[in-house]
Formats: structure tokens, C-alpha cells, sequence
């Protein structure tokens, strides 16, 4: 670079300053240096090369020499050799030295892992139990295990071709399976729900068709049984004291509501006794109960028989000796498992503080208990109205009304204009409207007049005739026979008959 100086005399002197050689010399030591490891990379890239050769002439060497036969005279590149030949020295036996070396299987193991040739583990199945809880749903319950949405929307659609996954219970287990495999996440494979004790239903992976659900239906054993009971305080404690199952227990009170208000009239000292079948599994153990045979219920100095039968045209029920049905217009109690807490006739009313005409019955029962349509009909008004909250008008045949107030909420399907049958759930016990506690509040009319639910007489469903009746009473003998026989084993307590 030039610089001017200005002298005195207007005069300018050019001074040259000189260059630095410094920048020269340091790219001349970068290019010395850059040829100086292009030059060594390319020795050391033939080194390896020529050093992997010899590892896999070693390595061929090897494989060929553990495949050789020990069969004396016999070389590798199939010519005839002798003992003397230096290359196959005979073995000296007794000598550990000198002996013939195994195969080292490992070290050539050991090498074809290093290559890449390792094998897949062989997979691991596990399972895992969830349980369920108040609330629950199974999608919540698989997504909580970390299964995917999609995975779990899948296999509940499976599921659904065969048993419908809201019906599921609380405190029912569940049991998953997962295929796992090293350094991978665990894979769903199968779920498996045992509804009851005959019956179990599997959701699995199939190659071919993805998830596939199916089925499994297992026969259960039969046997006879008797029971017989004194009644102390209730017939349900007399029942249960008795070992006999509830849903027989149900049977009965439902055969026996037609004629006998359970609140009234039993009392202590009368007593049942009742022939039913229980259903086992194959180890011989009692699953649950099966059908009423026959009954027999002594109540205020009365019996009262009834039998189970089915007539030449399908239909089963239970009839009286004289081939009369149980099965009456209206029940008596259209509620199981209620205590009866007011009665038909004048009262004091326990909100206005006078008396005045109770025109029906009051059962108390827990919120949310079942009440059932006393006969069969066609439901007039469903919905509010006034005192009585909500409320629900039946009409039935032979110009009979029934009335259920107080409801907290009503069925399935209970609306004006709907067909109800006797026993169909139609609403659930509440305290709405004017009303102390959770009960229901019952009432029968009969051509527009009130009557009271505990003594109507209203005519029974069906009388059996002509030949229809002698066949009942071959079957009615028939029962009688086989009750006193098992009767006869053991008064007291149950009796089994396989």
C-alpha cells in the first residue's frame, strides 16, 4: 500500500511499506500438512485392508479344519495320507497334550454374533389382571394400561359381536396378555372375560382376520334339592338359614304375592318347604339356583301347594292342585323386599297432621328399588302430578286401574301408551311430592272406585281342563313323589339327589 506525506514546499514523497511474509509461510505448512495425511489415510486404508483379508482367510481356515471327520488318513482336500505324515500326527493315548482339540464352538459363535447373525429371542407372554371399579368403563381401563386409543376402540368392537362391554361389573377381573420382546414395548395379544361360570368370552390377535372374539360355552351338571325351613322372624332369614339360594328365594315370593300379603300374614311359626334345581360346575361346586319344582308355604293355618308345569302349547307356570294358576290380574305386592309401613283405611296423615282415607298401601324400600307392573296393561300417564310426585296410571283388563307414586325416576321405555307385563320393571322407589321417606305408594282401582290392594279377588290367569288337566295331575303326582323321597333322607337339612 502507497502513502503520501505532505512536505512543506507542497511537495508530495511516495512511501512503499513493505509486505509481511507470514500468510505465505502458513499456507505452504497447510498444504504440507493436507499431503501428508492424504498420503498416510491411503497406507492405513490398505493396512486394514489387507489385515481384514487375513482375518477371514483365518477365520475359513478355521470353519474348514472343525468340519474335518477324525478319520485317520484322510485329508482335507480329499487325497490319502499315512500315519507317518507329518501334517495328521497319531495321538499318543494317555496324553492330554497331544489329544485331539474339540471344536471351539463358542469362539465360532462368538464371531457370527459379531457379524450380525444373532438370532431373535424367543417371545415372552405375560398377563395382567385389572379390576373394576365403581364407574369404570373399558376403554378407560385399557387406555389406563397404555394401550392406544385406536387399539382399544378395536377391540371393543370386537367384543361387541358378542357380549355388549357395558354390562360389564364391578370387581371383575379382567385378565390381559402381552407378547414382549427385549428393547421393545409390550404387544397386545388376548383378553379374556369370564362372565359366569359357563360361560367366557376372548378377544385375541388372529394373522389372519386381526382381532377375532369368541365364545365359549361350558354345560353345567343338574341336581335335585329340597328345603325346609321354620319361620321365626321373616321368611327371608328362614330361607337363608336353610341354605337355600336367593333367586329361588325370588321365585317363590313372586308365586306366592298373588294370594299372601308377605307383611301380614306370615307369621311366627309357619313354615315352607320347597323343591328346586340348583345348577354345578364340573368339580361338583354350586353355581347358582335353577327353577322351582314345587312349594308348599303353611301360613295362618292354610297350605298352599304349588307346581311348576308346562302345558301341551309351551307355556310355564305355576298352578294351584286343582290345576288353577297362581298367576292372578293383579299382584298383591308389586315390590320384592319391601316393608309394609301403612295400610289401607282411615289414618292420620303423617305431613297434614288429620286423618283422613288412605286409599292404598305403602311399601318402604331403599331408593332405587325396583317396582313392577302388578299385571299386564297399557300404561295412561306417566309423569308428575301434584302430591303424589311421579306417578304412573295402568289400565288392565276387567276394567282394573293400578297407581305407583312417589317414584324417583320411571323405566325403560315407560311412557303414555306403552304395553307393560306383569312383573316388567316400570320405576324405581323415590320420595317425590309429598312424602316422608323413600317408599312407594300403591293403590287399585276397579271401575272407578278405589278397593283395597290386599283383599281384591281378582280371577286367576288361566284353568287348565280336559285332557290339559289330567296330564297336570300325572305331572302333579309325579312331583309329590319325588319331593317325599328326597324329604325322607333327611328331614332337616338339604338333601341332594344327582
Amino acid at each position: 500500500m502507497d502513502y503520501y506525506i505532505p512536505s512543506y514546499d507542497k511537495s508530495r514523497i511516495r512511501y512503499r511499506r513493505k509486505r509481511s511474509k507470514k500468510p505465505l509461510l502458513l499456507l505452504a505448512a497447510c498444504v504440507a500438512l493436507t499431503l501428508t495425511y492424504m498420503l498416510s489415510g491411503f497406507d492405513f486404508i490398505e493396512t486394514r485392508k489387507h489385515e481384514q483379508s487375513h482375518k477371514e482367510t483365518t477365520f475359513k481356515s478355521l470353519t474348514v479344519e472343525q468340519s474335518i471327520p477324525e478319520t485317520s488318513g484322510v485329508q482335507a482336500s480329499g487325497g490319502t495320507g499315512s500315519a507317518s505324515d507329518p501334517a495328521y500326527p497319531e495321538p499318543v493315548a494317555g496324553s492330554a497334550d497331544e489329544a485331539p482339540a474339540e471344536p471351539d464352538t463358542e469362539a465360532g459363535t462368538d464371531m457370527l454374533l459379531e457379524a450380525g447373525d444373532k438370532e431373535k429371542p424367543d417371545a415372552r407372554f405375560s398377563e395382567k389382571n385389572i379390576k373394576v371399579s365403581s364407574g369404570d368403563t373399558l376403554m378407560g381401563l385399557l387406555n389406563g394400561e397404555g394401550m392406544p386409543r385406536t387399539q382399544a376402540h378395536e377391540i371393543i368392537e370386537g367384543l361387541s359381536e358378542v357380549y355388549n362391554p357395558r354390562r360389564i361389573r364391578q370387581g371383575q377381573e379382567i385378565p390381559l396378555v402381552f407378547r414382549e420382546e427385549d428393547d421393545k414395548e409390550p404387544v397386545f395379544e388376548a383378553m379374556n372375560l369370564k362372565l359366569d361360570a359357563d360361560r367366557d368370552v376372548r378377544v385375541e390377535k388372529c394373522p389372519e382376520n386381526g382381532l377375532v372374539a369368541t365364545e365359549e360355552k361350558r354345560e353345567l351338571d343338574t341336581r335335585t334339592v329340597v328345603a325346609r325351613a321354620e319361620i321365626t322372624y321373616s321368611l327371608y332369614n328362614a330361607a337363608v338359614g336353610s341354605d337355600m339360594p336367593l333367586r329361588v328365594l325370588m321365585q317363590m315370593i313372586r308365586a306366592y304375592s298373588f294370594d299372601v300379603d308377605f307383611q301380614r300374614d306370615i307369621r311366627p311359626g309357619d313354615f315352607f318347604e320347597v323343591m328346586f334345581k340348583e345348577k354345578l360346575d364340573q368339580d361338583g361346586n354350586f353355581v347358582r339356583g335353577g327353577s322351582v319344582l314345587y312349594a308348599k308355604l303353611h301360613t295362618r293355618g292354610r297350605d298352599l301347594p304349588i307346581y311348576r308345569y308346562e302345558t301341551t302349547d309351551g307355556e310355564v307356570d305355576f298352578f294351584n292342585p286343582d290345576g288353577e294358576s297362581v298367576r292372578k290380574t293383579l299382584m298383591v305386592t308389586p315390590i320384592d323386599g319391601a316393608r309394609l309401613t301403612s295400610g289401607y283405611g282411615k289414618r292420620r296423615h303423617p305431613i297434614l297432621g288429620y286423618s283422613r282415607m288412605h286409599q292404598g298401601l305403602d311399601f318402604a324400600a331403599p331408593t332405587g328399588t325396583p317396582i313392577m307392573a302388578a299385571g299386564d296393561g297399557v300404561v295412561e300417564y306417566a309423569g308428575r302430578k301434584g302430591n303424589y310426585g311421579n306417578y304412573i296410571r295402568i289400565r288392565h283388563p276387567n276394567e282394573y286401574h293400578t297407581v305407583y307414586a312417589h317414584l324417583s325416576r320411571f323405566g325403560s321405555g315407560i311412557r303414555r301408551g306403552a304395553r307393560v307385563n306383569q312383573g316388567q320393571t316400570i320405576g324405581y322407589v323415590g320420595s317425590t311430592g309429598m312424602s316422608t321417606g323413600p317408599h312407594l305408594h300403591y293403590e287399585v282401582h276397579h271401575r272407578g272406585s278405589h278397593v283395597n290392594p290386599s283383599t281384591v279377588d281378582t280371577p286367576p290367569g288361566r284353568t287348565l281342563e280336559g285332557e290339559e288337566l289330567e296330564r297336570f295331575k300325572t305331572a302333579r303326582e309325579d312331583l309329590e313323589t319325588r319331593f317325599a323321597s328326597l324329604k325322607e333322607k333327611d328331614e332337616d337339612t338339604m338333601a341332594r339327589l344327582d
